[in-house]
């Protein structure tokens, strides 16, 4: 069967206690032509080097690449470096992480680069990017320029796919389709509200007006994610301006209907606030001129009902929201 591959984005700052998690749901995917591309915003709580610690786990030796970012300013294989150079990056790895450390990077660069092959999978290769950003979509875009895969999907920290089966299953029956010029293919997103309470979310929207899925559960072709990036005058809808715009302007989505994605519902852009809506009102006003008349009422509603949630006990919210996600 001819697979396409798949680039898969996670971006973090800051965030070591999640990021191991969202890692292992990546390599454990059963799909074996996947490009993990990771962007850490210059962590500075061990995030980055916790990353590097478990690329060092899967990498192929000969096939790790280091150096500074962007690429032509300095990228070196690991057998250029001399015998001591690699004893003493690797005493400086070994002092920081506490565990011996074969080979190292330079750490008094203000941005590093690896990229390297799976030891096991000569299919599954990973690119990890530390620089500092300008936030949520400036990091996704760099995500995007190192893709090569013909899909993108963006798994960011904390939050995690369904299961090890999850792309092999949608990519499988998306193969059995007959017209496969599709610009997105997508599926549902479970909203983990805390260890004990999920939810679906059970409204489709018109994707003519907004994005109908979460951006964890969506495959996106990289050609479109190329050409238009993520407007980052948006702080937390961007993604939703994106698929709205290459939707108006014809492009085709198909809903899968399988469950792809668990969302940590903690995350920036899972609390709504004034931003939150300011942005969604923007975007449906950019795509459709009648936008604010048809739906202030809906928006109108949910900001009541955030109101009135944000008023209960924490407790009480959540068995709320997961009695209505069951009926």
């Amino acid at each position: 069967m001819n697979q396409p591959k798949i680039s898969v984005i996670t971006i973090v700052y800051n965030d070591v206690a999640h990021i191991r998690a969202t890692m292992d749901s990546v390599m454990r995917q059963s799909y074996p032509h996947i490009e993990y591309i990771l962007i850490d915003g210059a962590s500075t709580d061990g995030t980055r080097e916790a990353i590097e610690s478990v690329l060092r786990e899967i990498t192929l030796d000969s096939s790790l690449l280091v150096g500074e970012y962007p690429l032509e300013s300095s990228v070196s294989r690991i057998d250029d470096f001399s015998k001591e150079e690699l004893e003493n990056l690797a005493s400086l790895d070994s002092a920081i992480l506490g565990e011996p450390a074969p080979f190292s990077i330079k750490y008094d660069t203000p941005s590093f680069y690896l990229q390297g092959t799976h030891k096991d999978n000569p299919h599954f290769t990973f690119k990890f990017l530390s620089q500092k950003d300008s936030g949520i979509y400036d990091a996704m875009n760099k995500g995007i320029d190192l893709a090569s895969g013909q899909w993108c999907n963006f798994m960011n920290c904390g939050d995690r796919f369904y299961t090890p089966q999850s792309i092999e299953q949608l990519f499988s029956a998306y193969k059995l389709r007959d017209n496969g010029d599709f610009a997105a293919i997508y599926g549902d997103t479970i909203f983990q509200l805390d260890d004990n309470h999920s939810k679906i979310p059970n409204a489709k929207t018109n994707p003519k007006y907004r994005m109908s899925f979460c951006h964890q559960g969506v495959f996106a072709r990289t050609a479109y994610l190329k050409r238009y990036k993520f407007d980052t005058s948006f702080k937390i809808c961007a993604d939703n301006d994106f698929f709205t715009k290459i939707y108006n302007d014809g492009a085709r989505f198909w809903d899968s209907g399988q469950v792809i994605a668990i969302y940590d519902a903690n995350g920036v852009s899972s609390k709504p606030n004034w931003q939150f809506f300011k942005e969604e009102l923007a975007i449906g006003q950019k795509y459709n001129r009648a936008f604010f008349a048809q739906f202030i009422p809906k928006y109108a509603t949910m900001l009541a009902k955030y109101t009135i949630k944000s008023l209960l006990p924490k407790s009480i919210s959540l068995k709320i929201q997961s009695a209505y996600n069951a009926k």
